[in-house]
């Protein structure tokens, strides 16, 4: 007996989103390999062991690719990095601190974000990534600043800081930490000791 139509859509649903994502975790792979402007829909399609007619399927070339890979990539940083300042325990500057070296760990694993980080942002902007990462980014600081409202409001922290511009200065500082971290020409975050006393800063 055959399955009923809807569980049929529901197979091929599950099928298709499978493939899609093997297709961006291996244009990853490739980007974080050789760079955006050296890798082929080819190689993306070989990597992913599918046909190149089905990587179009799913995507007009290698520049809605990127994309995709860049929005999932920063969705996966954002959720990150806020689910560990929610769930970490101790002062809100303990919290603070957890949720900047969660970052600097997913910066470590996730090679693509040099993509981000190199790719000319006047282009990226324009692109759903480059939008993507502004709001993300823009979440960040309010989750932040909300964090550092209620340790004003608890007493843990001066009554006198400016809590939009303290979130916006750690943004800042945790972003620049994250880029030195995928090209350390002058700056080797990836010491702890040396994220250490950023943090103690």
């Amino acid at each position: 007996m055959a399955a009923p139509p809807s569980e049929r859509r529901s197979a091929l649903s599950v099928r298709s989103a499978r493939t899609c994502e093997r297709i961006l975790d291996a244009a990853g792979d490739c980007f974080a390999a050789v760079g955006f402007a050296k890798t082929t829909v080819d190689e993306v399609a070989s990597r992913a062991g599918v046909s190149k007619a089905l990587v179009y399927h799913y995507f007009t070339g290698k520049e809605a690719i990127l994309d995709a890979v860049l929005q999932r990539t920063v969705a996966e940083w954002e959720r990150l990095t806020i689910d560990e300042l929610a769930a970490a325990e101790g002062s809100v500057l303990d919290r603070i601190a957890q949720m900047h070296r969660a970052c600097m760990a997913y910066a470590g694993k996730a090679p693509v974000l040099r993509a981000i980080l190199e790719f000319d942002p006047r282009i990226l902007l324009g692109t759903g990534a480059g939008r993507a990462m502004k709001q993300s980014m823009e979440r960040l600081r309010a989750v932040l600043e909300n964090a550092i409202r209620a340790g004003v409001a608890s007493g843990e922290l001066r009554a006198d800081l400016d809590a939009a511009r303290v979130a916006r200065v750690l943004l800042v500082t945790q972003l620049a930490f994250v880029e030195h971290s995928l090209d350390p020409a002058w700056v080797d975050v990836s010491d702890a000791a040396l994220i250490e006393t950023g943090l103690d800063i």
